[in-house]
C-alpha cells in the first residue's frame, strides 16, 4: 500500500556518498530524517552539519539506529561487503531499502537479499543513477523499440584516477570492498549496459591487473552474450591523477548505431549519418532518491531494483575468474 504520510528515513553510513543522500533527502517535502549510523564520530558530526541539523539523532550501530527510532526507509552506503547484513537487518526491522552499488558482493547473495525482499513485501532499490538519468532512459526505450534493429556489438570504457584516489581507504582493502574498481565506480558501466541492451553475457574472456593493489585496478573484458552478440568493456582505473570520470558506450546494430558520450547522445542512420539527440527529445530524470521516495509512495516504479544487481554481480563474478585463471569463464546465470 502507497504511504501518504510523512516518511522517516534513517541514513546507514555518513561518509561522503551518504551525505550526497542524505541533502538531497532534504530537498524533498514530506520527509523527515529519522537518524543516522556510522562508527565514526567525525562523520556522524558532518553528516548533521551538511542538514544542519545538530540535534539529528546518530548512532554508531545501525541496529540501534533500527531498533530506537524505527524508520520507515532506509538508505545505506557503507562499504560493500557490509551491505549483507545492513540489507537483511533493515528488511527485518520493517523498512524500505535504497541501498549503494554494488547491492552485494557474490551471486548468493544478491538471491538472499532478494528472497528477503520478497519474503518482507518492501521495496529495495540500488542506487544505479544511470536509470534515472534522460540519456539512459532514452537509449534503452529506443532499443527496446528495436530501432536500431538487432544487437551486434557494445564498445564501452570508463576511465578514473580510482587507483590514486583510494589509497589506504576501505575502498582497496578486499575484506570491506569486495573487489576493486568493478566493484566501484565500473558497476555503473557494466550495470548500465547490461539495463539498457537487456543482454545476457554467456562466457567471458578478461585480463584483470592489480598493479600493487588486493583488487583489480584494470580490467580488459570481452563477453560474448546470448544473442551472439560481442561486448567489450575496458575498465581503466589507473587514469593519471586529476581525471574525473570519463565514460563512453557506443552500441551497434543490424540497423543503425548509438552512443553515449559524456551525457550526450548520439544516433547513426543505415547510411552513416549522426545526429546529436536533442536534450527536449529525451524523457525527464531525476536521481535514485527521489524515485525511491515516489515509490513508497506509489507514484512511481522502483527504477533500479534488486533484480538489476544479479546480473551485474554475475558478469562480475565471471570477469574475476577469468582473469585469475587466464582462461574463458562461464557466467553462472
Amino acid at each position: 500500500m502507497a504511504q501518504t504520510s510523512p516518511i522517516r528515513v534513517g541514513l546507514i553510513g555518513c561518509g561522503g556518498n551518504g551525505r550526497g543522500h542524505l541533502r538531497r533527502l532534504c530537498e524533498m517535502e514530506g520527509i523527515a530524517l529519522a537518524g543516522i549510523a556510522d562508527p565514526s564520530t567525525k562523520a556522524r558530526e558532518l553528516a548533521r552539519e551538511a542538514v544542519q541539523d545538530s540535534d539529528l539523532p546518530g548512532f554508531r550501530k545501525p541496529s540501534n539506529l533500527l531498533a530506537q527510532t524505527q524508520p520507515d526507509a532506509v538508505v545505506i552506503s557503507t562499504p560493500h561487503t557490509l551491505h549483507l547484513r545492513h540489507i537483511l537487518d533493515s528488511l527485518e526491522a520493517g523498512c524500505h531499502v535504497l541501498c549503494e552499488k554494488p547491492l552485494i558482493c557474490s551471486t548468493s547473495e544478491a538471491r538472499e537479499v532478494i528472497a528477503a525482499r520478497d519474503a518482507t513485501g518492501l521495496l529495495l532499490g540500488i542506487s544505479y543513477q544511470r536509470h534515472t538519468m534522460s540519456p539512459y532512459m532514452y537509449c534503452r526505450q529506443l532499443l527496446a523499440d528495436e530501432e536500431i534493429g538487432e544487437i551486434t556489438f557494445v564498445s564501452c570504457w570508463q576511465a578514473q584516477a580510482w587507483y590514486y584516489l583510494t589509497r589506504g581507504t576501505w575502498r582497496v582493502n578486499p575484506e570491506l570492498s569486495g573487489g576493486g574498481q568493478l566493484n566501484d565506480s565500473a558497476s555503473h558501466l557494466l550495470d548500465a549496459v547490461l539495463w539498457m541492451t537487456g543482454l545476457q553475457p554467456e562466457e567471458v574472456h578478461a585480463i584483470v591487473d592489480k598493479l600493487d593493489a588486493e583488487v583489480d585496478i584494470v580490467s580488459a573484458i570481452t563477453a560474448h552474450c546470448s544473442n551472439n552478440a560481442l561486448c567489450n568493456f575496458s575498465v581503466i582505473g589507473n587514469a593519471p591523477p586529476g581525471f574525473g570520470v570519463f565514460e563512453e558506450i557506443v552500441i551497434w546494430g543490424s540497423k543503425a548505431a548509438l552512443a553515449i558520450q559524456d551525457n550526450d547522445v548520439y544516433r547513426w542512420n543505415a547510411s552513416g549519418k549522426r545526429r546529436k539527440v536533442a536534450k527536449r527529445e529525451m524523457p525527464k530524470g531525476s536521481n535514485p532518491d527521489a524515485n525511491f521516495i515516489a515509490a513508497i509512495r506509489g507514484t512511481e516504479q522502483l527504477a533500479a531494483p534488486a533484480e538489476c544487481g544479479l546480473p551485474v554481480i554475475q558478469l562480475t563474478e565471471a570477469i574475476w575468474e577469468s582473469g585469475e585463471s587466464g582462461q574463458p569463464a562461464k557466467v553462472k546465470h
